[in-house]
């Protein structure tokens, strides 16, 4: 094993060199892709030499190249990886993978990329898929997978908030597994993102006989369940590796307010393609509509599920599938149950100034079925418009009835209040505080120390900067 050495003087004049190509590349995709090339615009180019990441990533606000990796490939391989990160921030994917298995999700989530980008022209070699997962959602196409796709994978790396030091369920940097691009392995902790998918990458160049398949890569694999031999994503462009070196350029975080910076992004890209097209000159994805519509797809997409999904990642994801959940068997859904005694603490707070009254009966019934499935838990219920009107107390011993609830208040509104009462009334911070609302009304301008998730109603929009925002829409 080498000593880590940082990038030698020849390294960062290929460096410099690279991020001049970087910025040439993007001017030129801003010309022929403005669509995708305005969303790059976001995203601070970051040329690096390290041996933990040899193609590229993107933490949402840098994008890192690999310099000898790009140096490698032409001009349409280059557009094509750009557009491809760019596609994976604007998607929010960081976001969205929540308790999903994390190969499924890569593989799910790169899929519904490049079908973005070859109906937008781009150069790239994609996954095998089945035709019909053309427009779908990565978790409409996490669920459709075929056994054993997951195998295949591009060589850019994903990374997630809980792979970076002090990111949520972490609390440091993982141990081990880092790839100097050749599928070796350092045994060592290192700062910053893990790249097994560069590590799958030359696997699947293995099995895939280097990407020397054919087709075009439309249904390649699908019919035999993913074990086809169409050309994988990356496995055609340059492997390269830089044993043994650490960039200290390459320092990926997560800001806070990603995942509300990108869906900014996207609608202001919307706007400025929607002008276009009113000229007739637009090149928008025609299926963009559905990725923003009702305030974008992580806001719309199973709300029940995401909410969930969310919760378990809060608590630790320490969940068992046997038994399951007892409350949703009878609907013929199998959901995990607790798998220790632990008790999870939950505060709901209802908006009562009427506007969330016809969607309290179904959100409480998910909320009965989420308990349940914790196994030991405690929920507190307040009920408030411009003041609190009444606290309710349940847990695994004394359960939320299915009916019989009475709400008060019904006037204006405020979202101060319970989260002043959990401040000064509760004897711990809760695991997770949920407030459902429609949104209007003036919340605190400072986030607390647990978790918030806003369950929306109606037409209204997320009170503050902070917290996790998920919409109650009946169609999902």
């Amino acid at each position: 094993m080498k000593e880590p050495r940082p990038p030698s003087e020849a390294e960062q004049r290929l460096k410099a060199e690279v991020g001049e190509m970087m910025v040439r590349d993007r001017a030129l995709l801003v010309q022929r892709q403005p669509f995708v090339g305005h969303l790059a615009m976001h995203l601070e180019l970051v040329p690096i030499f390290d041996s933990r990441m040899t193609t590229a990533c993107t933490d949402g606000t840098r994008m890192f190249m690999d310099a000898e990796f790009y140096r490698r490939m032409d001009e349409e391989e280059r557009l094509g990886v750009i557009g491809h990160e760019v596609w994976h921030c604007a998607l929010r994917h960081f976001q969205r993978k929540g308790e999903r298995d994390r190969q499924k999700f890569n593989f799910a989530s790169d899929v519904e990329v490049d079908l973005l980008l070859r109906q937008a022209g781009f150069k790239v070699e994609i996954l095998p898929y089945d035709p019909s997962w053309i427009g779908k959602s990565a978790e409409q196409i996490y669920d459709l997978m075929y056994p054993g796709m997951e195998r295949f994978q591009k060589d850019d790396t994903h990374i997630y908030p809980e792979d970076l030091p002090g990111g949520k369920g972490s609390g440091k940097g993982r141990k081990g597994g880092k790839s100097d691009g050749q599928g070796k392995e350092e045994n060592t902790e290192q700062d910053g993102a893990e790249t097994d998918d560069a590590e799958d990458g030359e696997e699947n160049a293995q099995e895939n006989g280097q990407g020397n398949g054919s087709g075009d890569g439309e249904g390649s694999g699908a019919e035999s369940g993913g074990s086809g031999t169409g050309p994988g994503s990356l496995t055609q462009l340059p492997r390269v590796a830089h044993d043994g070196v650490i960039d200290p350029d390459f320092q990926p975080e997560f800001s806070p307010d990603l995942a509300d910076d990108w869906k900014d992004n996207l609608k202001n890209a919307v706007q400025q393609e929607m002008k276009r097209a009113s000229k007739g000159i637009g090149n928008m994805p025609g299926n963009i509509e559905d990725l923003i519509k009702d305030d974008e797809r992580t806001s719309t997409l199973e709300w029940k599920r995401i909410l969930l999904d969310y919760v378990t990642q809060i608590f630790g994801g320490e969940r068992q599938w046997l038994p399951p959940a007892r409350r949703y068997v009878w609907k013929k859904l199998y959901l995990p149950s607790r798998a220790r005694k632990n008790t999870i603490e939950i505060v709901l707070a209802v908006d009562t100034s009427g506007s969330t009254t016809e969607d309290l009966p179904d959100f409480l019934a998910e909320l009965r079925g989420m308990a349940d499935a914790f196994g030991e838990y405690k929920l507190t219920i307040i009920q408030c418009d411009i003041k609190i009107h009444a606290v309710m107390e349940f847990s695994n011993e004394d359960p939320l009835p299915e009916e019989g609830l009475r709400f008060h208040g019904f006037g204006g509104t405020s979202f101060l209040e319970p989260f002043k009462y959990v401040e000064d009334r509760l004897p711990e911070p809760p695991t997770v505080f949920i407030y459902l609302t429609d949104g209007f009304g003036q919340a605190p301008k400072k986030a607390p120390e647990y978790p918030v998730i806003w369950c929306l109603t109606g037409q209204g929009s997320k009170p503050a900067k902070w917290g996790l925002e998920v919409r109650i829409n009946k169609k999902t």
